[in-house]
């Protein structure tokens, strides 16, 4: 059987993919890191239940942190299921990492062929689009693993906004889908992505030269995406406004955006070196920026575009754009401006292929240089590699996360433990941390066993009194003393607090959702249901016709070979 040229390049592609994991997790029982790693695997850990409610209270010291009303968590649900098959945080986590290269490699490709047309083209973009510095940065270094996820959706997302704003393509399904993955994946990406095809359509209304039809085309069909992903994502946010107006949230730290803003010498050091323990944008970064100004007169209006997008991203990342201005705005919750580089990556890696298609793709060694480049990404991850063992051990933050140390890194020493948590309750942190109770007016040592839906505090009482545990009290918190369901107002500065009498006491407090939040699920779900069915009512018939046309085809051929 004679293998098509495009399987053959899939088949490479998931190789590449697979070495490239490799590479960077050679180790399935020990991963050296820093950044949020102890705070994702806290988060599949906690995930495990997440089908008998929205808290685990086995992650995050036993506070019962309602993390997953804030972040979004749907599209890391596979490292949740190799969890639950191998029993083993560390070797689910590699696994997904090693799955999401994968879909990284093949999603971009995909789209890449759709946008350039042509297979060899699409078969580099994914190539250096996975491969990316700082790609690389989010997923190893930083442990970013939602922006990493984010990544792999942004090119769909870019896809069909384009489609839509460019070509006047009727792409309102496939650009809400594909935001609601994103909204389900990482919000801050989602406000980078909508903040971009923000500019997007600013731009084709610039160049457009019937600016009424193009105006009313884009706003009708982007108000339908608007209020389609409303619907698709509605799981997601109903639930955390709730809680919101519930009660005041912790939100992450702050940072001053001018100061985490790489400097201009800095930025291009970085990417010489391509030093994937700092935030940079790499090698392909830097060539993406130089390579296009010495064809800069033969580029087209939209390569162009392309490469004002590649330059007005770097600034952004830089000291030179004024982040200042926007400090006391809600802009900052974006806290890092070299966040901006997971955009510059994608239209580094356009305009690079876009380069290569002008230059090569009407000569005859184009596969070769296709072929030498593959390779020096590849050396180059080698080379990013070994300097990162190197470095990585002198590092601010360093964490070794193995058998012996997964335990405390998922509990009282993981990073982001007081995200989320309601503000009041951080007042009575030094009581949180060592898990003291307080009976009356007194702070004791508490006594509780944790499970993955509940926690119970014994606490012993000389009379009635109130007694406020280190727990965390939520909108749909339901608690009971010794068997009986507290129906009373429980909530004292954001923990629970309840009525005991005198002797000992057992307190179980678990979170359910809320009916309404119930209801938010239902209707994501049967969005989700009527998109599939229209998608399939839409390209179904057509592709039974053509079943049809070419079984008819077939039968007359036989009968006139009869």
């Amino acid at each position: 059987m004679k293998i098509s040229k495009k399987a053959f390049l899939l088949v490479v592609l998931i190789l590449l993919s697979t070495l490239y994991s490799v590479n960077f997790m050679r180790n399935a029982q020990e991963i050296y890191t820093t950044g949020e790693l102890s705070f994702h695997l806290s988060r599949i850990k906690g995930l495990s239940s997440i089908f008998e409610g929205p808290i685990n209270y086995t992650t995050f010291n036993n506070y019962g942190d309602g993390l997953n009303y804030f972040y979004p968590f749907l599209t890391i649900i596979p490292a949740v299921v190799f969890y639950g098959i191998s029993n083993n945080l560390i070797l689910s986590y590699v696994l997904y990492i090693w799955l999401l290269n994968i879909c990284t490699i093949l999603i971009s490709f995909y789209y890449g062929e759709k946008f350039f047309k042509k297979i060899d083209a699409a078969f580099l973009f994914s190539c250096l689009y996975t491969f990316a510095t700082y790609r690389t940065v989010d997923i190893y270094y930083r442990s970013a693993i939602a922006e990493a996820i984010a990544l792999t959706i942004i090119p769909a997302v870019l896809y069909y906004a384009y489609g839509l704003i460019f070509n006047r393509e009727k792409k309102v399904i496939a650009l809400s889908v594909s935001i609601s993955l994103l909204v389900y994946t990482h919000v801050l990406t989602t406000l980078l992505c909508s903040a971009l095809i923000a500019c997007m359509i600013i731009v084709r209304l610039f160049l457009s030269k019937q600016i009424k039809n193009d105006i009313k085309f884009v706003v009708v069909n982007l108000v339908k995406a608007v209020f389609l992903t409303c619907a698709l994502t509605s799981y997601f946010w109903y639930p955390m406004l709730q809680q919101m107006n519930y009660q005041e949230i912790h939100s992450p730290f702050k940072t001053d955006l001018q100061l985490e803003a790489l400097s201009i010498s800095d930025s291009i050091i970085q990417a010489l070196n391509n030093d994937i323990t700092t935030y940079t944008m790499g090698l392909l970064g830097l060539v993406a920026l130089i390579f296009p100004l010495f064809i800069l007169k033969e580029m087209e209006k939209k390569e162009k575009i392309i490469y004002v997008g590649v330059v007005s991203t770097w600034v952004c990342v830089t000291n030179l754009f004024p982040w200042f201005l926007f400090q006391k705005t809600p802009i900052s919750l974006l806290q890092f401006p070299w966040r901006i580089l997971g955009i510059q990556i994608f239209f580094s890696s356009m305009i690079i292929t876009l380069v290569f298609m002008k230059k090569t793709m009407n000569k005859k060694y184009s596969w070769l240089i296709i072929g030498a480049t593959v390779v020096f990404l590849l050396v180059t991850s080698i080379a990013a590699k070994e300097n990162y063992a190197k470095v990585i051990q002198s590092k601010h933050g360093h964490i070794v996360i193995n058998e012996e140390t997964l335990p405390r890194y998922t509990t009282s020493d993981m990073g982001g433990l007081y995200d989320y948590a309601p503000t009041e309750a951080i007042k009575e942190r030094p009581h949180l941390e060592k898990h003291e109770v307080k009976v009356g007016e007194s702070w004791e040592k508490g006594k509780y066993k944790a499970a993955d839906n509940n926690i119970t505090y014994t606490v012993a009482s000389n009379k009635k009194q109130k007694v406020t545990v280190p727990v965390y009290a939520y909108l749909g918190t339901q608690v009971k003393v010794n068997g009986k369901v507290v129906n009373d107002s429980y909530k004292k500065h954001g923990l629970v607090n309840v009525d005991v009498n005198a002797g000992e006491n057992k307190i179980e407090i678990t979170t359910k959702y809320t009916p309404t939040a119930l209801m938010a699920l239902w209707i994501s779900i049967l969005t989700y249901c009527l998109v599939v069915y229209s998608s399939f009512k839409r390209f179904a018939p057509n592709k039974l016709k053509d079943s049809r046309y070419v079984t008819k085809k077939e039968i007359n051929k036989k009968n006139e070979n009869k």
